[in-house]
């Protein structure tokens, strides 16, 4: 009798099967780029705030991390904007830094 190899146990981390909503990840990318727009720094991440933390909020850590991570890549992509538009005169050409 050939035994089923999805029946065996696996070797490694577990996988993590929550995922964060498409919607819930495209907002909180929104409002870390809106603080970045704004001037906010990478550290004043509100999900990082201990009424945000997974201890406060009972929510696993997994969950917790992506929505972290959603708003700094929100953050993190305009910022990367911002430098770049600096960079640019209004026409499109580079800026003399002299």
């Amino acid at each position: 009798m050939k035994s089923d190899p999805g029946s065996q146990p696996r070797s490694g981390p577990p996988v993590e099967r929550e995922a964060l909503p498409c919607a819930e990840r495209a907002e909180l990318q929104r409002q870390g780029a809106k603080a970045a727009a704004r001037g906010d720094e990478t550290s004043e991440n509100p999900m990082t705030q201990a009424s945000n933390l997974p201890t406060s909020t009972g929510e696993s850590r997994g969950i917790w991390q992506k929505r972290k991570d959603a708003w700094q890549s929100g953050h993190e992509a305009q910022s990367k904007a911002d430098d770049k538009s600096q960079t640019f005169t209004p026409n499109g050409s580079a800026k003399d830094e002299h």
